[in-house]
């Protein structure tokens, strides 16, 4: 179907489907703006593959700053969503595009499905790299449909039938561990928060010192909602507080207790997921992921719901921009 567009495709890695790389065709237009109206006049086609790859590369276009990759999100996903609700510490650059993460270098982070731990996961994110780092600093990605399909059947089950009970303490000032409500929530008036709490099934509960604890169940497993098919779909792994190195989650633990930490998973049902268990998925995810090397200009679309998503340590400067829609 991509033959009528003017464009190149090719597997990145022979046999892997994921990410189908598309770059301009010799002697056609390859600057940001040719990109932006090529992804707005043929979404259909680009769905499709998307569908199928749950990736596309876009490579060899004239992206040079976050000025034309927004536009090129704009082309493709209309409006831009809001990072509410986000875990991640991130800085945004412009109209709902944010840094994909500021999250300590010399730490990666594990694969996960963006927001899956809210109501309405946006179906779409797109990546930009603006500069790529020095050395390693990849976005790996993930296909769920595998990753369903090569974890143990144990596991599986359980996050199929239980789902996932998702537990956060956001600090109310400038001076607590992690993101503060107003900056998960982007506003500092607590109607609104309560507000939005009520109408995403989100229990709530303010504590004495100005926390805000909230516990949101969702599912481990979907459905895709245009394919059918039943894939990996959460954020189980970098919730748990297993997530952490061993000294930093002693302290963790030393400081809030289990009960008062910042983010923490559990089965749906409120059981204790397993150190092993967790440790057994974060596994089966990386293990079974793609890494590539970024390049300036680059823009990586996403299937945020069959494709995961994760990032390198790394060295030296790197910038790399997100939007969701």
């Amino acid at each position: 179907m991509l033959s009528v567009l003017p464009l190149l495709a090719e597997e990145l890695i022979v046999g892997n489907p994921l990410p189908l790389v598309l770059r301009p065709e010799a002697g056609t237009p390859s600057h940001s703006d040719n990109l932006a109206r090529l992804v707005a006049e043929r979404k259909d086609l680009l769905y499709s593959e998307l569908y199928v790859h749950g990736g596309l590369l876009f490579r060899g276009f004239d992206v040079a700053d976050e000025g034309d990759f927004q536009r090129v999100a704009r082309a493709f996903l209309g409006e831009l969503k809001p990072y509410i609700e986000g875990q991640s510490p991130r800085t945004k650059v412009g109209d709902n595009v944010y840094t994909s993460t500021e999250f300590p270098a010399q730490f990666r982070v594990t694969l996960h499905n963006e927001l899956s731990y809210t109501r309405n996961p946006p179906p779409w994110i797109l990546f930009y790299c603006h500069t790529p780092a020095t050395v390693r600093g990849e976005t790996p990605i993930l296909d769920c449909r595998r990753a369903y399909e090569q974890m143990p059947a144990d596991i599986r089950e359980r996050f199929e039938s239980l789902g996932v009970r998702y537990v956060k303490h956001m600090h109310g000032s400038s001076l607590g561990m992690g993101k503060s409500w107003k900056d998960h929530f982007e506003t500092s008036d607590v109607g609104t928060v309560e507000s939005y709490l009520a109408a995403n099934d989100i229990q709530w509960e303010w504590l004495e010192d100005g926390t805000l604890r909230t516990i949101a169940r969702r599912p481990g497993v979907i459905r895709h909602p245009v394919t059918g098919e039943t894939h990996w779909f959460n954020q189980a792994n970098l919730f748990h507080v297993s997530n952490f190195e061993p000294r930093h989650r002693e302290r963790l633990l030393r400081l809030f207790g289990e009960d008062r930490l910042p983010t923490h998973a559990y089965y749906g049902d409120g059981s204790k997921i397993s150190d092993e268990e967790i440790e057994v998925v974060r596994n089966v995810l990386w293990n079974e992921s793609v890494f590539f090397p970024w390049e300036h200009g680059d823009v990586l679309i996403l299937d945020n719901y069959l494709t995961a998503h994760g990032r390198n340590s790394y060295e030296g400067p790197r910038r790399i921009l997100v939007a969701m829609g």
